[in-house]
């Protein structure tokens, strides 16, 4: 006798695997075989691909970390003569945390001593 031919048939899918992250957005894939049955005698291979991908999205957004903006000029200093304090700031905003990131460290002002090289005037009484 001779033996018949046995055309490849796919397998079913297997399910989708799970999304390959956790926040945002990012891919899925699921699989399958030429095995139900697999071409034999001479039969047909199976047409198409054995791996499918899609889209996914956790609809969760990533966590982002704060970041510091560049520092201000120094303001001037607080007096006009003698020995006083001048500052500058940052704020954390350039992004800002969100979605549970972490906030900036470190500080958001900074002083410094400033000097007018003006000799205060006063009275003496």
């Amino acid at each position: 006798t001779i033996p018949c031919t046995v055309d490849g048939s796919w397998s079913d899918w297997s399910p989708w695997s799970t999304c390959s992250v956790t926040c945002g957005s990012g891919t899925q894939s699921r699989t399958r075989t030429f095995t139900d049955p697999a071409p034999a005698n001479g039969g047909a291979p199976c047409e198409g691909n054995s791996q499918d991908t899609r889209d996914c999205h956790t609809g969760t957004g990533c966590p982002v970390d704060g970041s510091w903006s560049d520092w201000s000029p120094w303001s001037a200093c607080n007096v006009t003569c003698g020995i006083g304090t001048r500052s500058r700031v940052r704020v954390c905003d350039e992004p800002a945390a969100s979605k549970g990131g972490k906030e900036c460290a470190g500080e958001e002002t900074k002083n410094q001593t400033c000097d007018t090289k003006q000799p205060c005037k006063g009275t003496l009484e």
